[in-house]
């Protein structure tokens, strides 16, 4: 668990960085607020929400990846909003443009950090590595000593017969 805990902070603090350097650095919308700030910590939380937990490119993982990124878009503006009303301090540094003393829910680096941070975290604590989970085994009734695995629907409906 401990594992998981640092390996979905780390890959929410990588997507966090990489979104925000995108708007801080690229764009140069170094300031953020209103509207524009709840977009960007949306559009971070659903980034997050994607390339955290299980990969979207694996087989038939695209819907889980869905559910994840628009879950992600209500919880990177929970962030927002939650750290506005009560984690709310001033930087005591500057970052590029932004002086020292700007409020850090007003910088678009800290936004999306923050709010991909959080919800990256969360989303690998809850993935399963299902690939892994031993099947369960049943003996075949035909009087053989081996053991295969069975899905539990069909074992189910032998059982019925």
């Amino acid at each position: 668990m401990l594992k998981r805990l640092l390996i979905g902070f780390l890959k929410g603090a990588a997507v966090g960085a990489a979104v925000g350097a995108v708007f801080h650095f690229g764009l140069g919308w170094t300031a953020a607020s209103g509207l524009l700030a709840y977009l960007l910590a949306m559009g971070a939380g659903a980034t997050a929400g994607v390339l955290a937990g299980k990969p979207p490119w694996k087989h038939q993982a695209w819907i889980e990846s869905v559910l994840k990124a628009v879950f992600g878009l209500a919880a990177g503006a929970g962030v927002y909003w939650a750290s506005q009303q009560w984690l709310s301090f001033d930087l005591p540094f500057a970052l590029a443009p932004l002086p020292a003393g700007t409020p850090w829910v007003e910088s678009t680096f800290a936004i999306a950090l923050a709010a991909a941070t959080v919800f990256g975290t969360f989303v690998e604590l809850d993935n399963t590595d299902e690939d892994s989970a031993p099947s369960p085994k049943v003996r075949v009734a035909s009087g053989e000593a081996a053991e295969v695995g069975v899905p539990a629907a069909l074992e189910e409906r032998e059982l019925e017969r």
